[in-house]
């Protein structure tokens, strides 16, 4: 059982919980301390917004919504900012996210100019009779719906480019100088921050005080991926899922697997359906459903019990709860200040 983190709750009232990922990966133990602590403040405010949300009697989708934007803010993980390149040397992004007091939800795919494709998603679920939109239309959609939208250049991540080289060069002999859009001065010089950090897909699930739960779950996808690919994240029951009468739910990694399994939905059912706690159901999916190596899996039933748990080397992730519980962490252990 790699990575777990569970706690359980009492039938207190005003309770409230929240898990937060950055990505499952294969950070290196032998990270720079400098780098180790980047991730760990960038943790910390998202985990700091959504907490302010909840405490402050706000909704759960309110919660994972300002989460998951801190995250796409920060350039230290694959979504908006910092987002890797596909193929052709560019950005597409997808995020989703579920109501889990009515099952709505929303997504968008293969965005290329939205700053915070989780707020392009929350419009969908919001303002169309739709759960998915994709590319140029969900680009625009946005637009015109007054969302911030920005050029390529604003996703550009040195180490995301880096990561991009190498890929490139170990399938095609020979890595390009430059990505396909024009960049400042000031990232054209710019160099990694840290080649031994595979960043990740970023989610958040909550529960509020009046008893919703909801999920969040936003991404750049996978270094290489053709264009037009998309993953689980932006579908609701692969990488995303939300329900009040079971549990809210987001992944990271492979996300080819986690559509062909319907990993998010599932784990909800073996809550729902099956009667397991949320922990048992988590690491189900992740032991006999999921190959080793898969990502991980963040997720909170209704009694505001969470697990974070993941198959890989690490993963970057937050909780907290209306009992004090709370930490950061990227590998076993949370991290100290």
């Amino acid at each position: 059982m790699v990575g777990m983190l569970t706690a359980t709750a009492s039938a207190e009232e005003s309770r409230w919980a929240i898990a937060l990922h950055g990505g499952a990966g294969f950070a290196s133990p032998d990270m720079a301390p400098e780098k180790v602590e980047q991730f760990r403040v960038a943790l910390e405010k998202a985990l700091a917004a959504g907490e302010k949300v909840l405490q402050s009697g706000g909704t759960a989708v309110d919660a994972v919504q300002q989460t998951v934007m801190v995250l796409e803010d920060a350039p230290y993980f694959n979504a908006g900012r910092g987002a890797v390149f596909n193929a052709e040397a560019f950005h597409q992004l997808d995020a989703s996210i579920m109501d889990g007091g009515n099952l709505d939800g929303g997504g968008v795919s293969a965005v290329k100019h939205v700053r915070n494709p989780i707020r392009a998603a929350r419009l969908v679920m919001e303002k169309t009779p739709h759960v998915l939109l994709t590319a140029d239309d969900a680009d625009q959609f946005a637009k015109t719906n007054g969302l911030e939208m920005v050029e390529q250049g604003y996703f550009y991540d040195a180490s995301s480019w880096a990561e991009f080289q190498q890929w490139s060069e170990k399938k095609n002999g020979v890595a390009p100088k430059a990505p396909s859009y024009p960049l400042n001065e000031s990232a054209a010089v710019a160099e990694p921050t840290d080649t031994n950090f595979t960043c990740g897909t970023v989610g958040c699930v909550a529960l509020d005080k009046h008893g919703n739960l909801a999920a969040a779950t936003s991404t750049g996808g996978m270094t290489g991926k053709l264009p037009g690919r998309v993953g689980d994240s932006p579908i609701l029951s692969a990488g995303t899922y939300a329900d009040n009468a079971g549990c809210a739910v987001s992944g990271t990694g492979v996300g080819e697997q986690y559509i062909r399994h319907a990993i998010a939905f599932q784990t909800n059912w073996r809550v729902k359906e099956n009667q397991q706690p949320v922990a048992d159901a988590v690491q189900d999916c992740l032991d006999k459903v999921l190959n080793p190596g898969d990502g991980g899996i963040i997720a909170i039933d209704h009694d505001g019990n969470m697990a974070l748990q993941y198959n890989s080397g690490s993963m970057s992730r937050g909780w907290s709860d209306w009992r004090g519980n709370r930490g950061v962490a990227i590998w076993k252990e949370p991290l100290e200040k």
